[in-house]
C-alpha cells in the first residue's frame, strides 16, 4: 500500500469516527492567541474553539522562511467529569516557503517561476490530539500530546500553574521528520484578566523568546 492510499483510508476512517457514534461529545466555547518572537523569527497561534469543534491556525518565520498550518477537529471527552481528557481527531493543512532546490523533496510544489529563488509547499493530512486541564489543591496541571501525519510532526506539552498568582511554568516537545526532538521551557505571569505575558527558551536553535497570550476561556 502507498503512502497517497494509506491516507485515504485514514481519512475515511476519521469520517467514520466524526458521524459515529461512541465516547460523548464536548461542548465548549473559548479563544486561546499567542505571539511569540525571537532574534530569528515570529510565530503565532491561535485556536477557536465553538460546540464540538476546534480550528486552529498558526503561520511564523524562521530562518528567513514563512510557514503555515490550519486544523479542523472534533472533540470528545473521556474520563472523570472533574478533569476529562479532550480528545480529538481532523484534517490538518500545512503551507511553507522552500527553497527551489528543495522541491523534490515534496509531494505538492511549485515556483512563479523556473528562475525563482523561492517556493512554495503545501501538504494536507490527519492530525489528533488529547489534552486535559486538572486541578490539584493550589496548583493546575495540563498534559497535551499531539501528532499529524504531515512531516509525521508530533508534540508534547506538560504545564504547572499556581492558581492563585497565575503563574506558570511549561515543558514542551517537538519533532518532526527531518529534524531533531526539540526541548523548549516557558514561563508566563498574568498582565490582566485575560492577558499573560511569556518567555522561554529552545535548546536546540538556542534561541530566547518573549510574547504574550490571550484567553477567553
Amino acid at each position: 500500500m502507498d503512502e497517497k492510499e494509506s491516507r485515504m483510508r485514514r481519512i475515511v476512517v476519521l469520517l467514520a469516527a466524526w458521524l459515529a457514534p461512541g465516547l460523548p461529545a464536548s461542548a465548549g466555547d473559548g479563544s486561546w492567541t499567542q505571539l511569540d518572537a525571537w532574534k530569528g523569527g515570529v510565530q503565532w497561534v491561535t485556536t477557536v474553539e465553538r460546540g464540538r469543534w476546534q480550528l486552529g491556525s498558526s503561520a511564523g518565520r524562521d530562518d528567513g522562511e514563512w510557514w503555515a498550518r490550519g486544523s479542523v477537529m472534533r472533540t470528545w471527552t473521556a474520563g472523570p467529569d472533574r478533569a476529562p481528557w479532550k480528545l480529538r481527531a481532523g484534517l490538518a493543512f500545512k503551507a511553507e516557503q522552500i527553497r527551489p532546490r528543495e522541491r523534490q523533496d515534496h509531494a505538492h510544489a511549485s515556483c512563479l517561476s523556473e528562475g525563482a529563488d523561492r517556493c512554495a509547499a503545501w501538504d494536507a493530512g490527519l492530525q489528533i490530539e488529547a489534552d486535559r486541564w486538572a486541578e490539584y489543591g493550589g496548583w493546575g496541571t495540563f498534559l497535551m500530546g499531539q501528532w499529524t501525519d504531515i512531516d509525521n510532526a508530533a508534540l508534547a506539552v506538560a504545564g504547572l500553574t499556581h492558581k492563585a498568582s497565575g503563574i506558570g511554568a511549561q515543558l514542551s516537545l517537538w519533532h518532526e521528520d527531518g529534524g531533531k526532538v526539540t526541548p523548549t521551557i516557558m514561563l508566563s505571569a498574568p498582565a490582566g484578566k485575560r492577558l499573560s505575558l511569556r518567555a522561554g527558551h529552545k535548546f536546540v536553535e538556542d534561541e530566547t523568546f518573549v510574547g504574550f497570550s490571550f484567553s477567553t476561556y
